[in-house]
């Protein structure tokens, strides 16, 4: 794919930079089993210092985030943030696994397993139906342990996931719920991506191109506030 590198950060005005949108804040609510304690958690780029890109703006190489739409737009958050248990009170629309035999507060994955999983949450393939995982498998599993789900860490299925909860989680997301499960299902079942109504040519998206595309957008606008969860002394 042509020019991937020119949907990293981009400079803009000051007078972008003051819009009332770009100082919202997300205050989520604290895990269960524990005292919660508020933290803030940045970005790798501050509130308001970057430019996101919708994949049509991307492509087309338009210079706004969404055609037609505001003049910024959220990275989202990484597939890390995402399996992180302390991170769970996050999710909006979906539903992470409910975790059995594990500490109160756990601060990551650490001695969690697969067998921990009371419950899978969500369903991989009930998002994305030609997802390369057993049926059984839910959205915070393959996040959390992919390999024991028969993928790789990295792969765009992991991505893509990641992707959906931004989506999902972030009104001001460069693509909407039903956009990222369409070019899921197109890059999963083999086919390159050309968004509705463009002629995409050399720089239509393959698997490859997404993983990138995405990743170089996590953190951008995406500062939350957590209420994290602390074991009672």
């Amino acid at each position: 794919m042509k020019n991937l590198e020119n949907i990293t950060h981009e400079e803009h005005t000051a007078d972008v930079a003051q819009t009332p949108q770009l100082k919202r804040r997300r205050i989520l609510g604290a895990a269960a089993g524990g005292v919660g304690v508020l933290l803030s958690v940045q970005a790798k780029t501050a509130l308001g210092t970057g430019v996101c890109k919708s994949p049509s703006a991307m492509i087309s190489g338009n210079t706004s985030p969404r055609p037609g739409g505001p003049q910024m737009c959220s990275g989202g958050r990484s597939p890390g943030f995402w399996r992180n248990p302390q991170h769970f009170s996050a999710w909006q629309g979906a539903s992470p696994a409910t975790l059995k035999d594990v500490d109160a507060c756990p601060t990551g994955l650490g001695k969690i397993g697969p067998e921990n999983i009371a419950d899978q949450g969500t369903l991989v393939r009930d998002i994305f139906p030609s997802a390369p995982v057993q049926s059984h498998w839910g959205l915070w599993g393959v996040l959390a342990f992919p390999k024991d789900a028969g993928i790789n860490e990295g792969d765009l299925l992991w991505h893509l996931i990641a992707v959906y909860l931004n989506s999902l989680a972030f009104n001001d997301y460069a693509m909407t719920p039903q956009q990222v499960i369409d070019i899921g299902e197109t890059l999963l079942t083999g086919g390159v991506y050309c968004p509705s109504g463009m002629s995409c040519g050399a720089n239509a998206m393959l698997p490859a191109d997404f993983v990138a595309y995405v990743s170089q957008m996590y953190d951008i606008n995406a500062d939350v506030e957590l209420q994290m969860c602390k074991k009672n002394p």
